[in-house]
């Protein structure tokens, strides 16, 4: 049997080590809660991993964040007049999501709340929209769920240029690509403009655009309104 004092230590290091769990859940922990819509349904209908999924959200500080402004919206799909297109569990979007939609179900609205770690973490997003150490809240709606494996090749990815093109005028300027950039807590590379602009009219076209687009261009016949 260990003494006394070698007991002590033993004690003391087992404290700080459930010390150090108990902060570190505590930080990673993500809630998910539906304020709308259905909570049960059919797998089919449901979000699981490596599905592709259609999201409306709005994106602000949430209100027990240690740092930012409570309440500040810092980014919306509204804004863009079209649904946030992904498939989940590839990391195409913060870990908050690729976690806290999984279980959700087609038509639900549902709150999520991100602490830093599953969100921009230390160093934050958005040219300063997004302050390191900041929790999240998404309000989200999920408009569509489906099997990626089942989709047609141009839709497994993201139609970003759809995204990234805010007022819907069919091509992407200096400052809509670098708010993108910005909100993935990152600079434009200096050349991108250059490599993507093959007519050098200070725009790049849909036709340009060498990132996931889709099948066809902005205000073809068949695209949604």
């Amino acid at each position: 049997m260990p003494g006394p004092q070698r007991q002590h230590r033993l004690l003391f290091g087992l404290f700080c080590f459930l010390a150090a769990v108990s902060v570190t859940n505590a930080a990673i922990s993500l809630s998910t809660t539906v304020t709308d819509g259905p909570e049960e349904c059919d797998n089919v209908d449901k979000i699981q991993k490596g599905n592709y999924v259609q999201m409306h959200y709005t994106g602000s500080i949430d209100e027990s964040s240690e740092t930012g402004t409570a309440g500040e919206v810092f980014d919306s799909s509204d804004k863009r007049g079209k649904t946030f297109d992904f498939t989940v569990g590839k990391g195409q979007v913060i870990k908050g999501w690729d976690h806290g939609l999984l279980g959700l179900c087609k038509g639900a609205k549902a709150t999520l709340i991100v602490p830093p770690l599953l969100g921009y973490g230390s160093r934050g997003a958005g040219g300063g929209l997004i302050p390191g150490g900041a929790t999240l809240r998404f309000d989200v709606e999920v408009v569509d769920v489906a099997d990626d494996e089942g989709l047609p090749e141009d839709e497994h990815e993201p139609d970003l240029f759809g995204f990234l093109d805010e007022d819907g005028d069919g091509k992407l300027s200096p400052v809509e690509l670098a708010d993108y950039f910005q909100m993935q807590g990152s600079a434009m590379p200096d050349d991108l403009m250059e490599r993507e602009d093959k007519d050098g009219d200070g725009f790049i076209s849909w036709e340009e655009f060498s990132g996931p687009k889709g099948a066809t261009p902005p205000g073809s016949v068949g695209d949604e309104l």
